[in-house]
């Protein structure tokens, strides 16, 4: 019985069943894809199409739409602050001097698309109906207006500037009717734009009162000063001059003695005993 246990039990080990290691068939994956594969997103040159177009292709989108749309890099994405306090978000491709497109979206997301400017009068025309600078440089400016504008300058004393103006008789889009407008630069710069005389008088009349406040605080600094001097020099003419009076001694003890006024003294009264007069002695 024992000898056909060992026989029973060398076979099992040797046979190709026992010798295989167990795998279990795990179940097969599938994935399945629903619904229309998304287009990729069609890119455009913003150089091959003016601020009109632009207008009509972005119009509803959000910013980052627009950004991975456009296959040009752009040159500035900034924060405008409007004259009421709203803000939009700003990007401008190429430079400042003519060559660029500029775009503008609401500052909150999703940053819808506002407004698009490729030239000085689309530039001026934005600035105006959203109250924000999107960036006007004197080159440009005069490039167009150079023939018509009147220039003039206003002194800016507590800024110590010199300011730019330009009157153009100005009309858009958005203001159809001609009127005379003010634009002011600080170098080459575009700072202000003043609808109209009126605005303009209130700008000049702010800059004068603050010019004068300036040169009011300085004449009282200057006052101050020359009060100071004059009152130094008072003193200095009042004040006596000191002698040292030195008796006898050594070198040394002269500089250690005390130096003293040389007081005027009055004359010695004269004495009652008439001269000549014996001095008595004490016996004492």
């Amino acid at each position: 019985m024992k000898r056909f246990m060992i026989t029973l039990l060398a076979v099992w080990l040797v046979s190709p069943a026992a010798a295989a290691p167990y795998y279990q068939e795990e179940p097969e994956i599938v994935i399945e894809m629903h619904g229309a594969q998304t287009a990729p997103v069609k890119t455009v040159s913003i150089w091959d199409k003016n601020a009109l177009q632009l207008t009509r292709l972005f119009r509803g989108k959000d910013r980052t739409h627009v950004l991975y749309s456009v296959e040009n890099v752009s040159t500035k994405d900034d924060i405008l602050r409007s004259a009421n306090g709203k803000e939009y978000a700003f990007v401008r491709y190429g430079t400042n001097d003519g060559d660029y497109r500029k775009f503008l979206f609401k500052a909150e997301d999703p940053q819808t698309f506002v407004a698009c400017a490729a030239n000085l009068k689309d530039v001026l025309a934005v600035n105006l109906k959203y109250g924000v600078n999107m960036g006007v440089s004197l080159k440009d400016f005069l490039r167009v207006y150079g023939s018509t504008a009147t220039a003039s300058a206003l002194e800016d004393e507590t800024a110590g500037k010199t300011l730019s103006v330009y009157k153009q008789t100005y009309s858009d889009v958005n203001h159809k009717t001609p009127a005379p407008y003010y634009f002011v630069f600080d170098g080459d710069e575009l700072i202000q734009t003043l609808a109209g005389e009126k605005a303009y008088a209130d700008y000049t009349k702010k800059l004068t009162e603050a010019n004068e406040k300036l040169r009011a605080q300085n004449e009282q600094a200057q006052d101050k000063v020359a009060r100071l001097e004059k009152q130094k020099q008072s003193q200095a003419a009042r004040r006596q001059p000191i002698k040292a009076l030195a008796y006898g001694g050594t070198v040394e003890d002269q500089m250690y003695m005390p130096r003293v006024n040389n007081p005027k003294f009055p004359p010695p009264t004269p004495s009652k005993v008439p001269a000549g007069t014996p001095i008595p002695v004490s016996p004492f």
